[in-house]
């Protein structure tokens, strides 16, 4: 029997996200206009921006037993996602994630893993034990590289379809290149893998990631879109620029969307158009992934059905707001 639905394997982190003024501060001390609290982590972000549309997604990951992993836990069973995948670390705190997002919606963070850094190769087995497998795997590199290594292989052994975002990319990214058949990363990270110049063309870049391993590599241009080398055809797809609000999560949500477009069965430049506008979505407003209410702007912009059931109305944002 053909292997069904997806699944998200990787990092879950309470976002704490400041807002930066326009004005400049003196020093060191920077004013900031608003914070936010929010479920994020990369895998957390994509895992709920395919519940919009799937809500049969599982997720795989780790938590601390502590105040914060009631956070994250409770937004995840907000959107309809079980939580029988996560597992409660009380050795230590939830993974964190501390946000700064400037007046253009850029950001940059520091990550302390927490509970992420333990999520290990035993977990993967613990979950396929009482899983079946997905159709889909979608993995990053927010967690030990052996744990990422170790669910290529199994997933894939069971006929899962490999997706790897190889981001935040390290010096040992390159060597999971051939365990995926999916492998996106933007284009800054492709240099760095493969030790390449900045400037070097997006054509080239595709042909050398293939010719290192990753069959389907898939490069992420910000708001230059994205290109693809899918078999022997090089696809692009542009994106309309938007007023950016907040970055974080756009790439995740571009993940989540391309997969569960690939999911649906739909035409690969098809997956790619949807993915981009998921991304545009999310650089629109606060939310680090898509919501229900985006289900039928993305579906009426891309001109195919995503859903696999009714979206239903919002739900409340996974955000604690000052």
């Amino acid at each position: 029997m053909r292997p069904t639905g997806i699944c998200v394997v990787g990092s879950l982190n309470a976002d704490l996200i400041a807002y930066l003024g326009g004005d400049g501060s003196a020093a060191s001390y920077v004013t900031g206009k608003s914070f936010e609290m929010a479920a994020g982590g990369k895998s957390l972000n994509a895992a709920m921006s395919i519940a919009s549309m799937d809500p049969t997604v599982t997720l795989v990951g780790r938590v601390g037993a502590d105040d914060l992993g009631n956070f994250i836990t409770g937004a995840l069973r907000a959107r309809g996602i079980t939580t029988d995948g996560v597992v409660r670390d009380d050795r230590i705190h939830t993974g964190v994630g501390h946000v700064r997002i400037n007046p253009e919606g850029e950001y940059d963070t520091v990550v302390v893993p927490g509970a992420n850094g333990n999520l290990s190769p035993a977990d993967i087995d613990v979950f396929l034990e009482a899983h079946a497998p997905p159709a889909f795997v979608v993995l990053n590199l927010e967690v030990p590289l052996s744990t990422v290594r170790h669910a290529a292989i199994r997933f894939r052994e069971l006929g899962s379809t490999v997706v790897l975002n190889l981001s935040p990319v390290h010096a040992e990214a390159r060597s999971l290149l051939p365990l995926a058949d999916i492998v996106v990363m933007n284009l800054s990270e492709a240099c760095h893998v493969l030790g390449a110049p900045q400037n070097t063309d997006v054509s080239l870049l595709l042909t050398a990631l293939r010719e290192a391993g990753a069959k389907t590599p898939v490069l992420t241009l910000g708001g230059g879109g994205v290109a693809a080398l899918y078999g022997t055809e090089f696809v692009e797809a542009d994106v309309e620029p938007i007023p950016v609000v907040n970055s974080v999560g756009a790439g995740d949500s571009f993940l989540g969307t391309m997969v569960l477009a690939m999911a649906n069965d739909h035409p690969f430049p098809v997956c790619l158009r949807a993915a981009n506008e998921a991304g545009r979505l999310v650089c629109g407003r606060s939310e680090s992934f898509l919501t229900p209410a985006d289900v039928q702007l993305l579906e009426e912009a891309v001109g195919v059905t995503l859903a696999k059931a009714p979206a239903g109305s919002p739900v409340r944002s996974e955000k604690i707001r000052g």
